[in-house]
């Protein structure tokens, strides 16, 4: 069940034709994922202090239509991919109230054990939280 953030357009995040920076997508992506994460019943604190870091191994951006200063945009966020070693979400960012896609995107994680940062398996590490993401991948890819 893909998650929805909103989020303002502040004048910092333009350039001076008044149109969003490239630079901040990935920085709304990560509020939504963040947000995404919150909403399937665990913060990214909570998870840290359970030993287990999602750093990002790539991100993706298509740019298609610019936002502007103060649009109110909603970015969509839900999983594209889950396994027990790796995690990816799908972006779409839109102005609120309209169907037209500003810019999509991608971030790719792994899970890794934050004292070592080598990779763990997640399924093993957090099984009930896993089986909770596994089911809205499920949810999400099928929508």
């Amino acid at each position: 069940m893909p998650n929805v953030t909103e989020v303002t357009v502040r004048y910092a995040e333009t350039d001076c034709m008044g149109v969003v920076h490239h630079a901040v997508y990935p920085v709304w992506y990560e509020i939504a994922r963040t947000d995404y994460i919150k909403a399937a019943g665990m913060s990214y604190a909570q998870m840290e202090k359970e030993g287990i870091m999602l750093p990002v191994t790539g991100i993706t951006c298509q740019y298609r239509l610019p936002a502007k200063y103060d649009d109110v945009l909603e970015i969509t966020v839900k999983i594209a991919r889950l396994t027990p070693a790796r995690i990816e979400f799908e972006y779409a960012v839109t102005r609120k109230g309209e169907t037209d896609i500003l810019a999509t995107g991608t971030s790719s994680h792994g899970f890794v054990d934050s004292e070592n940062f080598r990779p763990l398996n997640f399924k093993k590490a957090m099984p009930e939280f896993y089986a909770l993401m596994e089911r809205h991948a499920q949810a999400d890819i099928n929508s």
